[in-house]
């Protein structure tokens, strides 16, 4: 059997990663659902004896659509930051990808284990005029309910923790840092539209957030560890591929995974960041700085051919 080459090995390494994201996440979301846990709960507990608000402000059809948001964004970003090497491009929709994955499948897997009353549960149950929780134990069960949307009502029970929280968090919450990178936040200019920019995902996934209790779906214990979480996996993932922000080159992610692998350290390469994008923002720079012995920071430009994610640079980051 022929020895594969570093390129083959590389594609099959990152292959196995997408299998691995998006085996876990389905298996989590479908198959999971049967094992669903129903708690006993409170009559008398006001905390889950809210109305039904329908509609939803972010519906999950429109939470789908925003968490594709980060992919749009990221994919733009290439093109205008570094529109040629394509590795990089790889680098964060993985990166964003698996953080999606593990958050989801996380959200999914403790919802069904634990199985929370949200807000609304009562009114889901519609339990009958007059009932009352059991005189022996002194709480009621999921039986006294008389609703016949099955769905609906067990979906009731999916209030700890927020998906939309831990999702929104993650998605946006990798987008800010991705931009953070890219315009060297850090870099002691103190340029404010850097901040604007790098604020606005997060924002927005705060409002994902008050969303969901004001229209009484979660409690704020669940949107507040929802989000917190997902601002953690969104940090975990992007390091995965991306240095530290207060690197002097942290808008380049790291070199492939073929230095594992290659001891002759000849193998192919992520190329290094001196190829500009369609255009360069006020404070930032799509190139490597070149370091010369007096201490003076020269920017480098290379036009050079376009470059595939595969292509040997004699340059190059170590992971």
């Amino acid at each position: 059997m022929p020895r594969l080459g570093p390129k083959s090995r590389l594609v099959i390494s990152y292959g196995i990663d997408w299998i691995l994201a998006v085996v876990i996440a389905l298996f989590c979301l479908v198959y999971l659902q049967r094992f669903q846990q129903i708690p006993e709960f409170s009559l008398n507990d006001t905390s889950i004896q809210f109305s039904i608000k329908n509609p939803q402000t972010v519906s999950n059809d429109l939470l789908a659509v925003f968490l594709a948001i980060p992919y749009i964004s990221l994919i733009i970003g290439h093109f205008v930051f570094s529109f040629r090497i394509w590795s990089e491009l790889h680098a964060s929709l993985l990166g964003l990808t698996i953080g999606y994955s593990v958050s989801g499948s996380l959200v999914q897997f403790i919802r069904i284990l634990v199985g929370r009353p949200r807000p609304d549960f009562i009114a889901r149950c519609q339990p009958p005029p007059g009932a009352v929780n059991n005189q022996s134990f002194g709480l009621a069960n999921i039986e006294i309910c008389q609703s016949t949307d099955t769905a609906f009502l067990i979906d009731g029970m999916r209030s700890f923790f927020s998906g939309h929280a831990i999702l929104s968090a993650t998605g946006f919450g990798f987008l800010s840092l991705y931009l953070a990178g890219k315009l060297h936040i850090f870099d002691g200019k103190a340029y404010s539209y850097k901040l604007w920019l790098v604020s606005a995902p997060v924002i927005f996934s705060i409002w994902i957030c008050l969303t969901r209790i004001a229209d009484r779906r979660h409690h704020w214990q669940d949107v507040a560890l929802g989000f917190f979480l997902g601002l953690f996996f969104a940090f975990v993932s992007y390091r995965q591929f991306y240095p530290s922000l207060r690197e002097d080159e942290c808008n380049r992610p790291y070199s492939h995974r073929t230095s594992d692998w290659d001891t002759t350290n000849s193998g192919p390469r992520l190329p290094l960041h001196n190829r500009p994008g369609w255009f360069r923002l006020p404070g930032t720079s799509n190139q490597v700085p070149d370091r010369s012995q007096n201490g003076h920071e020269n920017e480098l430009e290379s036009l050079g051919f376009m470059t595939t994610p595969f292509e040997a640079e004699p340059n190059e980051r170590a992971r």
